[in-house]
């Protein structure tokens, strides 16, 4: 029993992402679809939209049979351990052999060459690597300059686009694990469906942009909106605030004292990212360094979890009743602990047993951001999704 395997957010689901679906069953002629999600908070680094449960709901209703959380600190410190981690979840449950990926090029054999490169690291990629940043470039600036160097002429915005980065990184990571799944893309064209449009509609107006998803999901959506559970980056200016003032922190070159120097001005984490924001720190970077601060993750855990070998367990947030047998094949072969409750999540070694209550420890933190008392120790009590 074999299925494919995907990578997502669903920040929310829309119709570009039921397409990729589609494609993904047509491109790999597998039945079933694994889905690996990052939970509440996304790689972008803010909070997801609507948390990981009502999201888990929409994918079960979209399509995907059994949905995996990414754990927290691999969604949130970069596309490298974000697709890593991704990556080794799928690889590790022992029954998808198949994985794909939306990208705007549509051209995977370029993109796996990409990765190739990325994951060997040969002496003309170093070379010009080296001189580009020894030149001042960005670190974008100047492995780009190195792809180009070691591939050949890379066209114009294939290492730009979200979707051909995240690929290539996908490609980078099956490439140093030696390849353990065969590789598809589906096309993702300019101009579809966009998640972000449909996040701002919600935040200003309070409603969703209905053309742009399935029926079911605007019902999912309008049930967070009504309950007033949508959450934003804005809700934890406060936190962030009160940290960066009375913790010590480190986040690099000086940029705690660049954040406190701001923060004197601007209350709001959004304006705050703003003012701090510079041609060396992106702000993507900075929204994902804030979250670390907030969620008390920093680059000394992911030196642990990656020397013990990367995420440390599978949790299972939702599943379809009709793939209940593939539920259970994937706990038979799975090579990590496979969590589906309570007692499964109580017999988790380290560190696994330090990540899953990061994990916790994140959901609660989230819930925050609806100003709701029901927030501490929520998170455990959560039962799967089951459609």
């Amino acid at each position: 029993m074999k299925a494919a395997g995907v990578i997502v957010e669903f920040n929310p689901l829309h119709n570009g992402h039921i397409e990729h679906l589609q494609e993904t069953v047509r491109l790999t002629q597998r039945e079933y679809i694994i889905a690996v999600m990052s939970g509440n908070f996304v790689q972008r680094g803010e909070p997801a939209l609507c948390d990981k449960w009502l999201r888990t709901k929409m994918a079960l209703q979209s399509g995907i049979d059994i949905v995996i959380e990414l754990p927290v600190p691999y969604v949130i410190t970069g596309a490298d351990y974000f697709a890593r981690g991704a990556v080794k979840l799928l690889a590790a449950t022992g029954i998808v052999d198949k994985l794909c990926f939306g990208s705007e090029s549509g051209e995977l054999a370029l993109i796996k060459e990409c990765g190739r490169i990325l994951a060997d690291e040969p002496d003309e990629y170093r070379t010009v690597l080296r001189d580009g940043l020894s030149k001042g470039l960005s670190f974008a600036a100047a492995r780009g300059a190195a792809l180009n160097a070691a591939v050949g002429d890379v066209p114009k915005g294939l290492l730009e686009m979200p979707n051909n980065g995240l690929g290539i990184e996908y490609c980078k990571a099956l490439c140093m694990m030696g390849w353990p799944m065969e590789v598809y893309t589906s096309f993702r064209g300019i101009g579809g469906p966009s998640a972000t449009a449909i996040r701002k509609a919600i935040w200003d107006s309070g409603c969703e942009i209905t053309h742009l998803m399935p029926g079911h999901v605007q019902e999912i959506l309008q049930e967070a909106i009504s309950s007033k559970k949508i959450a934003r980056l804005e809700e934890y200016s406060s936190i962030f605030r009160f940290l960066i003032y009375t913790k010590s922190l480190d986040m690099g070159e000086g940029l705690e004292n660049r954040f406190r120097r701001y923060a004197k001005e601007h209350s709001n984490l959004s304006k705050l990212l703003d003012a701090v924001k510079t041609k060396r720190y992106t702000y993507t970077r900075l929204q994902r360094a804030a979250l670390g601060i907030i969620l008390g993750i920093d680059p000394s855990d992911m030196a642990v979890y990656e020397n013990a070998g990367g995420p440390a367990y599978i949790r299972v947030l939702g599943f379809k009743k009709d793939a209940a047998a593939l539920l259970s094949e994937m706990t038979r072969q799975a090579s990590l602990p496979v969590l589906t409750n309570s007692q499964s999540m109580s017999n988790l070694q380290e560190p696994g047993a330090t990540m899953l209550a990061k994990e916790f420890e994140a959901g609660d933190i989230y819930r925050m951001a609806f100003g709701m008392a029901e927030g501490y120790r929520h998170e455990r009590g959560i039962p799967m999704v089951i459609e």
